[in-house]
């Protein structure tokens, strides 16, 4: 049998080349990141809101409930979003882990079927070089022929030894050869699964530092969100000692101001009183809504009402009827009748008129810019008495308007 050494050489020069280093296996965010990730955006969303109606505020009334209302908003939205980063930074961390250990995995992988690889090599190497020699050997014996070597036998006994040899010898050659091939493919084998675990391996050590990033970037976002959240405690609890102290002001104000209504109004039932039993033709008597109804003109042109008799909004008292109206605007007497009070306070009512209509029936007219008549003056029914306005106690333009019976306050739609 006549073997071709240069084909084997060419096919082991061949697996030299076989090495090479590439990257790995992928794997992809838990479901749970992301979720995290959504509900970041809402929250997101939920602080940008807040942060504009803080905004908004903080340009037109920032001494309010509103505002800190606004700020506590955006310190929970806060507040869920550095929850929700803690949360996603605790899945990076859990991934980190996985890919640390699919490394270590693969790296071992790789260290023992670069093992097995060594091992099939050295086999190879060892039964190659075996057979090169024999047939080295053959080459400088003269490559005798199977024909020679049995004419050359000197009886029939060494002609059937001589070729049961010969037999051997080429069954040998090429079980050999069937071996080397099988080892070739073993070991073309495993260098391509090793050529894989590599690529896995380099794969891996890429997401691992991505990982690393992502969490390196979501600790700095951590840390500036929790920066940001104390600054708006800080300014929360600084604006809510504030409040505090206004709303503990505000309070005491509002006693010394219903002290000092108490005697306004006490003083304006005593000038109704004398105005009225000194005024001819008015005297104390019964003058009801149902008799009365409709008797009394509007005291400006507006219809519009911004606080109504006999509470605010708040529940607390209301004496009156406040129609909003621009500064300046006409206020007009409800009917005719003679002025009795005319005062300019800085405080409480303001600028204000009393107008006594007779039968135990006068309006009052409070928070005026300006005064056009005085005490004593007779007015008409739709007469310019005043100019609307925003002194004393007051949140704004408008003209407070009362209707009292024998000094008491009533219901002024009973007489409008």
């Amino acid at each position: 049998m006549r073997f071709n050494s240069k084909k084997i050489i060419s096919l082991i020069l061949s697996l030299a080349f076989a090495f090479s280093v590439v990257g790995g296996t992928t794997s992809t965010y838990a479901a749970s990141t992301s979720a995290l990730r959504d509900k970041q955006k809402k929250i997101q969303s939920q602080i940008d809101a807040a942060q504009s109606k803080i905004n908004k505020l903080s340009g037109q009334k920032k001494d309010t409930e509103e505002y800190i209302s606004a700020l506590d908003v955006k310190i929970q939205a806060l507040k869920d979003k550095i929850s929700t980063l803690k949360a996603e930074a605790n899945a990076l961390q859990s991934n980190i882990d996985k890919v640390k250990k699919n490394i270590s995995d693969t790296g071992a992988q790789i260290n023992k079927i670069q093992a097995d690889i060594d091992a099939k090599q050295a086999e190879f190497d060892k039964t190659f070089d075996e057979y090169c020699q024999r047939l080295r050997a053959m080459y400088v014996s003269g490559h005798a022929s199977n024909l020679e070597v049995l004419l050359t036998s000197s009886d029939i006994s060494s002609i059937l030894t001589r070729s049961e040899m010969i037999k051997s010898v080429s069954q040998k050659d090429s079980k050999t050869l069937n071996d080397l091939m099988d080892k070739m493919n073993e070991i073309e084998k495993d260098k391509a699964e090793l050529e894989q675990k590599r690529a896995q391996l380099n794969k891996d050590k890429e997401k691992l530092q991505s990982q690393k990033d992502k969490l390196d970037s979501n600790i700095a976002t951590v840390n500036a969100s929790k920066k940001e959240l104390d600054k708006e405690v800080s300014e929360a609890n600084a604006m809510m000692r504030k409040l505090n102290s206004q709303t503990a002001e505000y309070k005491e104000s509002i006693s010394d101001n219903e002290e000092e209504m108490a005697r306004i109004e006490a003083q304006i039932a005593e000038e109704i009183r004398k105005a009225q039993a000194a005024n001819t033709g008015s005297t104390s008597g019964s003058y009801g809504s149902g008799a009365y109804s409709g008797t009394l003109g509007y005291p400006t042109n507006s219809r519009r009402i911004s606080a109504s008799y006999p509470n605010y909004s708040s529940g607390r008292y209301h004496g009156g009827v406040d129609f909003p109206v621009p500064s300046g605007s006409a206020v007009y007497a409800a009917a005719s009748g003679t002025v009795i009070i005319a005062k300019n306070l800085n405080y409480s009512y303001g600028h204000y008129l009393v107008v006594d209509h007779g039968n135990g029936l006068s309006t009052l007219y409070a928070h005026n810019t300006t005064l056009l008549v005085g005490v004593g003056s007779h007015v008409t029914k739709g007469q310019v008495i005043a100019r609307s306005g925003s002194t004393g106690n007051s949140t704004g333009p408008h003209c407070h308007f009362e209707v009292r019976v024998n000094g008491t306050r009533v219901n002024p739609f009973n007489y409008l």
